[in-house]
């Protein structure tokens, strides 16, 4: 069947709460923007109420409202998409293979990134979910929920309907894994085999899945890539409450007028935010919008372990030699550099700790340049070593931790930045141009994304593209390294990352 004809004859499917109507594009059938749940603002997501007749399907839904304009990279790095916000955001879009009697396919779940505070299902056209579907064969979904303000503002203080209010933006997607069990098999997917992946922010969801009690039921496995990190501060709780307390007071809201929060505009509830952090922020205080600990999500794995219900359940680590570097040369500039002036360079960014730094990284990294460990990572890698060492705990032997340490044709050739491999599991390569150069822009894509298909479908990542990929254990802690050669090591790179994460200067994030 041809990957790209429209068939004008439109599938329509039976939920739990009524029919949708979608579009089938060769092989795969499209729904888009389907609803998945309601909720009150800064309340919890309940069930939808069924409809009658049939409901369209045909384009994208509202992403949640957002806290700062879009900031999209070069646009050969990665094409970004502006859509609708609202408030009104649970949906989330499918890509189906069509299937004959009743044939049951794997279920992959997408869950973007952007920490908690911005992004959307579909930032990028490379989360487009239509080749995992017509190529992997497997169900392909994507979720917006709540975020930043509308998704973790911390309103505990001010009534009982607002005791979870910190974490609704998760909890909407609790709610969404809920309806994908209840009602993917009307698409074709399998509702007990379902892998739950994310990127960054994502997979720090996908972490927070893991914890969540009910939300256990409806996830086989989770795919973690770049989100390892867990609480940016002990006095996360405190200070979400503090910020709240600043924010109601700077709208003239107290706990005895605290029906007036569902009546503020968004935009005023952000200039409210964008006030009083910055006079938080000369106190001392940084709010982190996110999820915070309480009796519903306990807390972060690599602070807490990882929850009874979950801890058994495969899952894989990743993260990227490039995540985020702090030094920016043109390759003008990198090209006029000899070796020593490499060196001196490396110098004055780690100063005392350089030859050091130095003589771990070439012998972790032996093939790449020396001027590498200026944009290596160790902020994304430390926490993803803890997190692995917590679930290998379990004695499961169905823990995976990867590097990809890839250098891409950009600024001179640069290690891979912080969310380049999604392109490559979504075989939508061709869509960031930096990443698809000939050979290796393909070779990248078998590896990643057979990594990802053969995982959802089978619970393991070894492929025909990788050597043997062996699990991470608390007495044998591998990596396997995904470069222009690829090899599975035993902690290889923890004296560098430990050393590292020391003296680098490290990014901040957060709106």
């Amino acid at each position: 069947m041809n990957k790209y004809v429209f068939d004008p004859v439109k599938p329509v499917v039976e939920t739990k709460f009524g029919k949708l109507r979608g579009v089938t594009y060769g092989d795969v059938n499209i729904f888009m923007g389907v609803k998945y749940a309601e909720a009150k603002r800064f309340q919890m997501p309940v069930d939808q109420q069924p409809w009658e007749g049939i409901r369209n399907a045909y384009t994208y839904g509202p992403i949640s409202m957002q806290l700062m304009p879009p900031n999209p990279p070069s646009y050969y790095r990665g094409l970004h998409m502006l859509q609708k916000q609202s408030e009104d955001c649970q949906n989330l879009n499918i890509w189906a293979p069509r299937t004959l009697n009743g044939e049951k396919k794997p279920v992959f779940v997408w869950m973007h990134g952007g920490g908690y505070f911005a992004g959307s299902a579909l930032e990028e056209y490379s989360f487009d979910g239509f080749n995992m579907a017509h190529y992997g064969d497997i169900v392909f979904v994507s979720i917006n929920h709540r975020l930043n303000i509308l998704g973790h503002m911390n309103l505990a203080d001010y009534g009982e309907e607002f005791k979870n209010s910190v974490n609704v933006g998760i909890a909407d997607l609790v709610a969404a894994l809920k309806w994908i069990h209840e009602n993917i098999e009307a698409f074709g997917g399998d509702p007990d085999n379902v892998t739950i992946c994310g990127h960054s922010g994502g997979g720090g969801k996908v972490q927070c899945m893991y914890q969540i009690e009910e939300a256990a039921p409806y996830f086989q496995r989770g795919i973690v890539l770049s989100g390892a990190m867990g609480s940016f501060s002990d006095k996360a709780d405190e200070n979400s409450r503090i910020c709240a307390k600043a924010m109601l007071d700077e709208l003239g809201i107290t706990k005895e007028n605290i029906e007036k929060i569902y009546e503020v505009s968004f935009d005023d509830l952000a200039a409210a935010y964008r006030k009083v952090s910055r006079q938080l922020a000369e106190s001392g205080i940084r709010v982190f919008w996110g999820p915070i600990p309480n009796d519903y999500f306990p807390g972060f794995p690599g602070d807490v372990g990882f929850m009874p219900w979950s801890k058994d359940k495969p899952i894989i680590f990743g993260s990227t030699l490039g995540e985020f570097p702090m030094v920016k040369l043109t390759p003008e500039e990198k090209e006029a550099m000899s070796e020593e002036d490499k060196v001196s360079f490396l110098k004055g960014m780690f100063g005392a700790e350089a030859d050091r730094l130095i003589s771990l990284f070439r012998n972790a990294y032996p093939k790449h340049d020396i001027l590498d460990l200026a944009y290596m990572d160790s902020m994304v890698r430390v926490p993803t070593l803890l997190a692995a060492s917590k679930h290998a705990e379990n004695g499961k032997d169905n823990t995976y931790v990867f590097l990809a340490s890839y250098n891409a044709p950009e600024d001179g050739w640069v290690p891979l930045w912080h969310g380049g491999e999604v392109c490559y599991i979504f075989m939508n390569e061709d869509r960031v141009f930096a990443l698809n150069e000939p050979i290796y822009g393909q070779k990248l894509a078998n590896i990643f994304s057979t990594m990802a298909l053969n995982y959802a479908k089978f619970g393991d990542p070894n492929n025909k593209y990788l050597p043997k990929w062996y699990p991470f254990t608390n007495e044998h802690r591998y990596t396997m390294i995904i470069d222009r050669e690829c090899e599975c090591r035993e902690a290889y790179d923890e004296e560098l990352v430990e050393l590292h994460s020391k003296v680098s200067p490290r990014p901040t994030f957060g709106p």
